[in-house]
C-alpha cells in the first residue's frame, strides 16, 4: 500500500516555490539587458551583473548548509523572504552600477537563504518509499517559475517597462513570504555540543560527500544551460527569431510540466538510470538545434526537448542527494546540490559573456551544447554506473 504523499506542508512549499521562483527568473533573465541599456556596460560585463545575484545564493548555502537546523528552516524562511521583498523594491531607485551589484548579492542572499530552508522542509513532509514522486510534484513550481519568469520578463521588459519586471518581482517575494509563514516544521532541541559543532568550520558542515557525484554533474551541466537563461533575448534578436525567442521558455515549460506530472516517478520504480538518460541526451540534441536553428519552428521544438531533462534532473538529482543521507543531514544534502547548482549559474553567465564576446552567441551555444555532452558522460560515470550496480545488488532505499 502507497504511503500518502499530499499534505498541507508540501502544497504550502511548492506554492511559496513558485512564487520565489519567478521572482529569481524575473530579476535573473533580463537583467542582462537592462545592464547593457541602462548602465550602459559590455556583454561581459552584463554576464558578472547577473552573476552576482547568485553569488549571494551561494554564499547563503553555504553559511546555512546546516545552521538551519539551529536557526529553524521555517524562521529562515520567513525572515529571509521579507528581506528579499525590502531589497527587491529598492530595484526602483537604484542608479549606480556599483549599488546595483552590491543590492543584487544581497537580494541573492535572502533568496538562497529562503530556498534552502523550503527545499528543505518539503523533504520532511514526504513519505521516503515516494520521495523521486513527492520532489518531482514539488519541482512543478519551479518548473512553471522558470517558464512563466523568463517570459513576463522578456514581454514586460519589450512592451511595458522594467520598472513593471520589478514592481512584479517584489509582490512575488510578498506572495512567497505569505505561504512559507504558513508550513510546519518539527523543531528539534540540540545540546550546547551538538550546536557547537553545527557551527564549527568543518567540511561535514557544509558539503554531505554522498550528494558530490550527482551535483558535480549538477554543475556541469547547469553551466552550459545558463547561458540560455541569460542571453536568449539577444540571441533572438541576433538571429531575426525575436518572437520565437520570446515564447521559447513557454515550450520548456510545457515539456517540464510533462516531465512533472507524468514522469517524476519513473526515478522510484525503475530507478534513476531510465528516469534520465533517455532526456539527457534529448536536451544535448535540443541545445545543437538551438545552436544551428534558422527558423522559429526550429528553436522552438529545441526549447521543448531541452526542457525535459532540466526538470527530470533536477528532482532525481535532489533525491539521489538525500537518499543515502541521514535525516539530520537532508539539509546539508540538499544544499551541496545547490551550492553546486548556483555555482553554475555565478560562473556560466561570466563564461557565455566571455565566449560571446569572442566568438558569437551561436558559436557559444554550439560550444556549450558540447559541454553539455561532457555533462551526459559524467552523468554515466559518476551515478549511473554506480546507481545500476547498488540496484542490481538490491540495496534498500532509505
Amino acid at each position: 500500500m502507497k504511503e500518502p504523499l499530499l499534505s498541507s506542508g508540501l502544497v504550502l512549499c511548492t506554492v511559496s516555490a513558485l512564487f520565489y521562483t519567478m521572482m529569481f527568473f524575473l530579476f535573473f533573465t533580463g537583467i542582462s539587458s537592462y545592464s547593457v541599456d541602462y548602465f550602459g556596460t559590455s556583454s561581459t560585463m552584463a554576464g558578472f551583473v547577473v552573476s552576482t545575484f547568485v553569488i549571494g545564493d551561494l554564499l547563503a548555502r553555504i553559511f546555512f548548509g546546516r545552521r538551519m537546523n539551529l536557526i529553524g528552516k521555517r524562521r529562515l524562511a520567513v525572515v529571509s523572504l521579507a528581506l528579499c521583498t525590502v531589497v527587491s523594491a529598492s530595484y526602483l531607485v537604484i542608479d549606480s552600477l556599483a549599488v546595483f551589484v552590491a543590492v543584487r548579492t544581497v537580494q541573492g542572499f535572502a533568496y538562497g537563504a529562503a530556498s534552502s530552508s523550503i527545499n528543505t522542509l518539503v523533504t520532511e513532509h514526504l513519505p521516503a518509499s515516494r520521495r523521486g514522486e513527492g520532489i518531482g510534484y514539488f519541482m512543478l513550481s519551479m518548473s512553471l517559475g522558470s517558464a512563466a519568469g523568463p517570459f513576463l520578463c522578456m514581454w514586460m521588459q519589450s512592451s511595458i517597462s522594467y520598472d513593471a519586471v520589478f514592481i512584479t518581482g517584489t509582490a512575488f517575494c510578498i506572495l512567497a513570504l505569505i505561504t512559507a509563514a504558513g508550513v510546519g516544521e518539527v523543531r528539534r532541541t540540540y545540546t550546547e555540543e551538538e550546536s557547537k559543532a553545527m557551527r564549527s568550520l568543518r567540511f561535514s558542515n557544509y558539503f554531505e560527500s554522498a550528494a558530490l557525484p550527482v551535483s558535480v554533474v549538477c554543475f556541469v551541466f547547469f553551466l552550459s544551460y545558463s547561458g540560455v537563461l541569460s542571453f536568449m533575448s539577444p540571441y533572438g534578436d541576433e538571429t531575426g527569431l525575436a518572437e520565437a525567442a520570446s515564447v521559447f521558455f513557454v515550450f520548456i515549460s510545457i515539456s517540464t510540466l510533462i516531465s512533472r506530472l507524468f514522469l517524476c516517478r519513473i526515478a522510484d520504480t525503475r530507478g534513476d538510470n531510465v528516469a534520465v538518460i533517455p532526456f539527457f541526451l534529448m536536451f544535448i540534441a535540443g541545445y545543437f538545434m538551438l545552436a544551428l536553428t534558422e527558423t522559429s519552428e526550429m528553436m522552438l521544438i529545441a526549447g521543448f526537448l531541452m526542457g525535459f531533462n532540466i526538470a527530470q534532473y533536477i528532482a532525481v538529482g535532489q533525491a539521489a542527494a538525500v537518499r543515502r543521507t541521514e535525516k539530520e543531514r537532508y539539509g546539508v544534502a540538499i544544499s551541496t546540490f545547490n551550492i553546486f547548482l548556483d555555482t553554475s549559474y555565478v560562473l556560466g553567465p561570466i563564461l557565455h559573456g566571455c565566449f560571446i564576446g569572442e566568438f558569437g552567441y551561436r558559436e557559444d551555444f554550439l560550444i556549450m551544447s558540447c559541454v553539455s555532452a561532457v555533462a551526459f558522460v559524467l552523468f554515466i560515470v559518476l551515478h549511473g554506473i554506480p546507481e545500476h550496480r547498488r540496484r542490481s545488488s538490491g540495496m534498500r532505499i532509505r
